[in-house]
């Protein structure tokens, strides 16, 4: 990033350098598995509620995994013990670590290419240019790893029954079942959120790191002003508090805009063995879309926001503050 500010009479120039495209991408798996393992909780939850009324007995009237946040803890202690609040997190982080870590390399690697597209004035650090790295940056990393997150999904779903005994099983057991296709059902509606989400959040985190960088008055005490004593140059950048509310922020807004087709979504993933089981008859999204609408009403799309509100703050803005400390580890 090439920008400059003023602080305190001092022209200060902030850049950015180039990037280890094998250090981004092992920074940003790290930082995406971290963050995963902390909300894994919450994720599931999220996911529950998402997919329940589809689970429970296929179209059942049973609408609510439960009336809230802390009853739905309750009932996944009550029924399944203490760790079953990590069940599937082997998956998750097996799918978080290429997922963010392809993510960051290729959001990096985009930019320049991009700012000569929309002939970007600031060198590649516009919101359009971050939006559209951000974006071909997910279509790829969600193509490469969305089997894995199918058998998350399914992995973390399983409740009473044990259909699949493991990551191993589940690939096998579904290519089985539902042919080698059968890995990429509602990839289709995953593309519409995960592209989006991750463009927005991106873009929104790095165009509050940039306005916190700026600013002074209030905003010092989330920025770190460094002085180089032998070459006089100074270089200014967010403190772990203010990366973390970037990222929080950058979360909540990715996940209000997505939020509806990531019910679709989630509950695509679980139509293939739904279908298997005769419980749900063959349908796509704009079906079940219209299904959640007349039946949940508009409430429905957004079940479990709340808990995923819980969730992105503390996930996104670990994997932000990961991901900048793991940089600066590696020094990038």
């Amino acid at each position: 990033m090439a920008d400059e500010t003023e602080i305190e009479g001092l022209e200060i120039s902030l850049v950015e350098k180039n990037p280890s495209p094998y250090k981004l991408l092992f920074a940003g798996g790290v930082a995406g598995s971290v963050a995963k393992t902390v909300t894994s909780p919450l994720s599931r939850v999220v996911i529950l509620f998402q997919v329940n009324s589809l689970v429970k007995t296929g179209y059942s009237n049973r609408l609510e995994f439960a009336s809230g946040i802390m009853p739905a803890f309750q009932k996944i202690l009550q029924r399944e013990g203490f760790l079953a609040l990590w069940k599937g997190n082997l998956t998750s982080i097996v799918h978080r670590f290429p997922y963010s870590g392809i993510n960051f390399v290729l959001f990096e690697h985009f930019k320049p290419h991009v700012a000569k597209v929309t002939k970007d004035k600031q060198n590649g650090e516009s919101s359009l240019t971050r939006f559209l790295s951000g974006a071909l940056a997910g279509v790829i990393a969600s193509t490469f790893c969305y089997p894995l997150d199918l058998v998350r999904t399914r992995l973390t779903t399983q409740r009473h029954e044990i259909y699949y005994k493991g990551i191993v099983h589940a690939f096998q057991r579904i290519s089985k079942e539902e042919g080698a296709m059968g890995l990429y059902r509602g990839l289709g509606t995953s593309l519409f959120v995960s592209v989006p989400n991750l463009a927005f959040s991106l873009m929104t985190y790095h165009a509050l790191k940039d306005r916190m960088a700026k600013q002074g008055n209030f905003l010092n005490y989330f920025r770190i002003i460094n002085i180089n004593k032998e070459t006089s140059e100074i270089t200014v950048e967010t403190s772990m508090m203010g990366t973390l509310i970037c990222g929080a922020l950058s979360g909540i807004v990715s996940s209000v805009v997505t939020f509806p087709i990531d019910v679709i979504r989630r509950r695509m993933q679980m139509e293939g063995l739904l279908e298997h089981k005769g419980t749900v008859k063959p349908h796509g999204p704009l079906k079940e879309l219209a299904w959640i609408v007349e039946k949940e009403g508009i409430r429905g799309l957004y079940r479990g926001l709340s808990a995923e509100l819980l969730k992105v703050v503390p996930m996104v803005g670990t994997t932000f503050v990961v991901y900048e400390g793991m940089k600066t580890f590696l020094h990038e």
